[in-house]
């Protein structure tokens, strides 16, 4: 059988005698054309060339803040450390923050003294209201507001739906749209000031779902629709609204530990 790397070099050679064949053929049949793919072929490989060989824009992370929502671990935990490393001033959301989760934790002892850690629950109006608080009293000198919202929180539920209690079906709800909702309403005048940006992590599970996890996906459908009309409200007022869609990194993620399992067989035995 065929490694992956000699079914590329294959691929490749075939490509290469294909396209050699073509340029071959148009060479005796129309010269006119010949020339004309010839020079279309060498400008697009010239300007994949100057693409790749051009210094890369970055953004600068001096005087620029960002709240992210669930950093204990996976991608917000991740993040956080990144653009604290890039010079961003990080406001890390973190839901175990005041009861000594190890992703708190972690973030104080590893990053700059830019990077502080907010106790927050999406579900809870008060802790959102009480995080924005502290966004606003920690904003870097001369800030305007928020440059980035980057809503990340969110839970997962297995089960066919005969098995999964409307309880279930609602807690899932509550974490992943409605608290990105909340999150996002309560930082919209911080993020207007800096004509900033709305970051929401969506999912490939947002776009289809296979049996067994409609729960989660309906809910990532739900952020889908949430940031296109966001989008469109927020563009006479220059802010943008991102959807992130990643794939399958649920292991990356800690969204399927044991335990996480676990809890869920026990939420459903006593919704039943």
């Amino acid at each position: 059988m065929l490694k992956p790397l000699h079914l590329f070099y294959c691929a490749s050679l075939l490509g290469l005698t294909t396209i050699s064949g073509f340029f071959l053929l148009l060479y005796h049949c129309s010269p006119v054309l010949y020339y004309l793919c010839t020079g279309i072929l060498l400008g697009s490989v010239g300007y994949c060339v100057v693409l790749y060989l051009a210094p890369k824009s970055r953004v600068s992370g001096n005087g620029k803040a960002v709240f992210i929502t669930g950093c204990d671990s996976g991608f917000g935990f991740r993040l956080a450390k990144r653009l604290d490393s890039l010079g961003f001033t990080v406001f890390a959301g973190c839901l175990l923050a005041d009861s000594g989760g190890e992703g708190s934790k972690t973030l104080r002892a590893e990053c700059s003294s830019r990077l502080s850690t907010v106790q927050i629950d999406v579900t809870d109006d008060g802790q959102v209201q009480a995080a924005v608080q502290q966004v606003k009293d920690r904003l870097p000198a001369g800030s305007k507001g928020l440059y980035a919202l980057v809503n990340n929180a969110g839970v997962w539920q297995p089960g066919q739906i005969e098995w999964v209690g409307i309880a279930a079906y609602r807690r899932v709800m509550e974490v992943n749209a409605f608290g990105t909702v909340r999150v996002t309403k309560a930082f919209l005048p911080l993020i207007r000031r800096a004509k900033g940006r709305v970051v929401n992590i969506s999912s490939e599970a947002g776009l289809h779902s296979p049996p067994t996890v409609s729960a989660y996906h309906m809910t990532k459908a739900a952020i889908e629709f949430f940031s296109d009309a966001l989008r469109h409200e927020m563009h006479k007022w220059g802010v943008k609204v991102v959807i992130v869609q990643p794939g399958s990194f649920a292991r990356a993620t800690d969204i399927v530990l044991p335990a996480v399992f676990n809890a869920f067989v026990e939420v459903r035995r006593l919704d039943h």
